[in-house]
């Protein structure tokens, strides 16, 4: 083939491949757009999630603190429970004692009641024995009135015998009733002072009584108020103990449900690449045959005219250079290339590394959200010294995909530079102290689009940068090399 046609057949197959190449991208951006806007949503119910889970982290700490104070406070309380109980065993058994007591006074005051009815009877009885012998004897002058009578008389000795030995019985009886009369008496005043010292007794055991029973009763109420406290810790136990269990299963579904938006996105950017590879492959499958036709034409046609050779040569050298840069941009790459493939620039103006991309341990005076003790880092830092404010710059052309609060990432601007290198990338810069682009601007490589700051769950001035490929965080030292 001479030169002109091999010329010829490139300009050809160039003006094809741009031909479909245009028609092409011109519908992706469309497709692209929706997804982003899909992942832009999905972001956001995942920054949600987060934040739920540190009001969760919180409410996680302020129950476990309530429950520890209702487990200290209970066994005070069944001390406070015991001693109640024993009080009320002590007062019940204070109780039973005097009622005995009383029991016992009371049956004494009524055996005294009854022998006291008993000698009033008597001494009535003698009282009026004692009456009628009296009243005999000074109705006879008395005893010795009938002595001397008797001894008058001048009766017989045995008759005089006789009636001495009746007086003397007569007198003896006398002196037996009134000596009777007196017992009684006495027993009377001993009964009487034994009845006041037993209903004296009753009255002091019926005070006793009573104040013991009325400790009693406080006793039991204090018992009753402390195991109505042992009885309200226990259940508001068990409640704190159902609310956390409740609260950490809903955490740990929060982040199952997290986990998997997170695999879904992915999925679909992955998906949006394969199908723009095949997309584009496909054109310059297309475009390769049509060129082949074009090639065959025009050889025939520079047969014919020679002149028109040279102008379609020169065109065949530019359509060439379109060609194979579209055919570079189409061609998958496996691993993430170099500074001069990715096109970034370094985002930071000034600073100084600070802690690179991977592993590292939760910095002090930050939320350690999975209580593993670290976490791994899903970027690049770049520190200031403590001093805000530095210029940050795009690392790349790019749409503006989010501006604004993102919980623990602060303020953060997201940029979307569509397809590079025939795969997806997203670059963030994170913990901003103010953005200086909106959503939907599309900015110029190395344009400040925010300014260095230490929002969201950062412990100094700092950027945060973070390259996303393929819809999987990867070093951004990578892509700057």
């Amino acid at each position: 083939m001479t030169s002109a046609r091999l010329r010829l057949s490139r300009a050809v197959l160039g003006t094809v491949l741009i031909s479909v190449f245009g028609l092409g991208l011109g519908v992706a951006p469309v497709q692209a757009d929706k997804l982003d806007d899909q992942k832009s949503q999905i972001d956001k119910q995942v920054e949600n999630g987060k934040e739920d889970l540190e009001d969760l982290n919180t409410t996680l700490a302020e129950a476990g603190a309530k429950l520890k104070k209702y487990q200290d406070a209970l066994p005070a309380a069944q001390r406070k429970l015991t001693d109640a109980q024993g009080r009320v065993s002590a007062a019940q058994g204070q109780v039973s004692v005097l009622q005995k007591k009383l029991s016992t006074a009371r049956a004494s005051k009524a055996k005294l009641d009854a022998e006291r009815e008993s000698t009033q009877e008597e001494q009535q009885q003698s009282s009026q024995m004692a009456g009628k012998i009296a009243a005999q004897a000074y109705r006879q002058g008395g005893v010795g009135g009938n002595l001397s009578m008797l001894l008058s008389s001048g009766g017989d000795a045995s008759d005089l015998a006789g009636s001495i030995e009746m007086a003397s019985r007569a007198l003896q009886s006398q002196n037996q009733a009134l000596a009777s009369l007196r017992q009684k008496g006495a027993e009377e005043g001993n009964a009487a002072a034994r009845l006041k010292s037993v209903e004296e007794d009753i009255a002091s055991l019926k005070k006793e009584a009573d104040a013991a029973l009325a400790t009693q009763k406080t006793a039991r109420d204090d018992a009753q108020s402390a195991k109505d406290e042992v009885d309200k810790i226990l259940a508001d136990t068990a409640s704190a103990q159902t609310t956390l269990k409740g609260k950490v299963t809903s955490a740990k579904k929060q982040l199952d449900q997290q986990k998997s938006e997170q695999a879904s996105i992915n999925q679909q950017i992955k998906e949006r690449q394969e199908r723009l590879k095949r997309e584009a492959e496909e054109r310059a499958r297309k475009a390769a045959e049509e060129a082949k036709k074009k090639r065959a034409a025009a050889a025939a046609a520079a047969k014919k005219k020679a002149a028109n050779a040279a102008r379609l040569a020169r065109e065949a050298d530019k359509a060439e250079r379109a060609a194979g840069v579209e055919k570079e941009n189409s061609t998958p790459s496996s691993e993430a290339p170099s500074q001069s493939s990715w096109g970034l620039i370094i985002p930071s103006t000034g600073g100084y590394i600070s802690s690179p991309y991977g592993w590292r341990p939760t910095p002090a005076g930050t939320i350690d959200y999975f209580g593993t003790g670290g976490y791994v880092h899903a970027g690049q830092d770049w520190g200031y010294g403590g001093q805000c404010g530095a210029p940050i710059k795009a690392a790349a052309a790019g749409k503006v995909e989010y501006a604004g609060s993102k919980s623990t990432h602060g303020i953060i601007v997201s940029l979307d530079h569509k397809i590079v290198k025939g795969r997806a990338l997203t670059t963030n810069y994170n913990h901003m102290s103010r953005v200086a682009v909106n959503v939907g601007q599309r900015v110029k490589q190395g344009q400040t689009i925010g300014y260095v700051g230490s929002t969201g769950n950062s412990t100094g001035c700092h950027l945060h940068f973070e390259t996303i490929v393929d819809g999987s965080y990867m070093d951004p030292m990578k892509l700057l090399r």
